[in-house]
């Protein structure tokens, strides 16, 4: 692929999301099987109904990088297990507290937002730092290989 673009002159420029091993798709499915397997075990043909079991654990697990579950991410506020759901939504939100209280709620995903952006950032910084360092070293046996 390098060669062709070299060949028509194209600049490649590859971005962690269609980098062959940043591919998102794939890393999921890394991240399914094992539980998959020890779900299903010796019953193959059950596996769809393990999907909401597996999801469920996925979004509620901790990010090692952000310190937060994928669910507090994308809903801004945490998952509640079949246990915890005592009452329905509806009787939330026909108590007279409800608009009052989303205001600081709102408020303090913001400033989570914004700590979270920031600490991503730093560890995308420090990952790239030490790939190029590696990159680099990498380059430089490889050209003392060709040398010798």
């Amino acid at each position: 692929m390098q060669q062709i673009c070299n060949l028509l002159n194209i600049h490649q420029s590859l971005i962690p999301v269609y980098h062959p091993q940043g591919n998102p798709v794939e890393r999921k499915n890394r991240d399914l099987k094992p539980p998959l397997a020890i779900l299903v075990q010796d019953k193959h043909d059950c596996w769809s109904e393990k999907l909401p079991f597996i999801r469920f654990a996925l979004n509620t697990a901790k990010c090692e990088t952000t310190g937060q579950t994928a669910a507090f991410l994308n809903f801004g506020r945490e998952l509640r297990t079949p246990s915890e759901v005592v009452n329905d939504i509806r009787v939330a939100i026909q108590n007279d507290n409800f608009v009052p209280e989303i205001t600081p709620y709102l408020k303090k995903f913001a400033k989570f937002s914004t700590q979270i952006r920031e600490v991503v950032e730093e560890q995308q910084d420090s990952r790239k730092f030490y790939a190029d360092k590696r990159e680099k070293l990498l380059q430089h046996i490889n050209l003392e290989n060709m040398s010798l």
